[in-house]
C-alpha cells in the first residue's frame, strides 16, 4: 500500500500516476473508463482550483501592500492637515483639540521647594552583654 500524500504536489502526482497506468492497461480494463473520466476531471479541476488560490495569495499579498501604502499616505496626509490647521488656527488655540493637536499651555507654577523631612530619632536597640572572648592561647617560640 503507498504512502498517504503529504502535500498538494504528491496527491496531484499520484493520481496522474493512477491515470497513467490505467490509460496504459485500459484495453485489459474496459469497465475502468467511466471512473478513468471522473478522475481525470477531478485532476483538471483540482489543478484550475489550485493555480486560482495561487493567484489569489499573489494578489492577496498586494492588496495588503497597497493597503498598507494608503494608511502611510493618510496618516502622512493627517499630520499636514493638523499642521495646516495649528498654523491657522494659532498654536495657542483650545479649539486644537478638536483636531487631536494639542495646544501651547502655559506651565504650571512650581510648588516652592519643602525641606526634606527629618525623620523621628529612633532608639538604638538594648545592648546586648558581650561574652568574654578567651585569649587565644600562643605556643611560646622555638629556640
Amino acid at each position: 500500500m503507498a504512502n498517504k500524500p503529504s502535500s498538494y504536489a504528491d496527491l496531484i502526482r499520484g493520481q496522474e500516476k493512477l491515470l497513467a497506468a490505467v490509460k496504459e492497461h485500459a484495453p485489459n480494463l474496459p469497465s475502468v473508463e467511466i471512473h478513468h473520466t471522473a478522475l481525470q476531471q477531478l485532476v483538471d479541476q483540482l489543478k484550475d482550483a489550485k493555480a486560482r488560490q495561487d493567484s489569489l495569495r499573489a494578489s492577496g499579498q498586494a492588496a495588503t501592500q497597497d493597503l498598507t501604502d494608503l494608511v502611510n499616505q493618510a496618516k502622512l496626509a493627517a499630520i499636514r492637515l493638523r499642521s495646516v490647521v495649528r498654523a491657522d488656527m494659532g498654536p495657542k488655540s483650545e479649539q486644537l483639540v478638536q483636531f487631536d493637536v494639542a495646544p501651547l499651555r502655559k506651565r504650571g507654577r512650581r510648588a516652592a521647594a519643602k525641606p526634606p523631612a527629618v525623620p523621628p530619632p529612633t532608639t538604638p536597640p538594648a545592648e546586648v552583654p558581650a561574652t568574654p572572648v578567651e585569649p587565644a592561647q600562643t605556643t611560646p617560640p622555638k629556640t
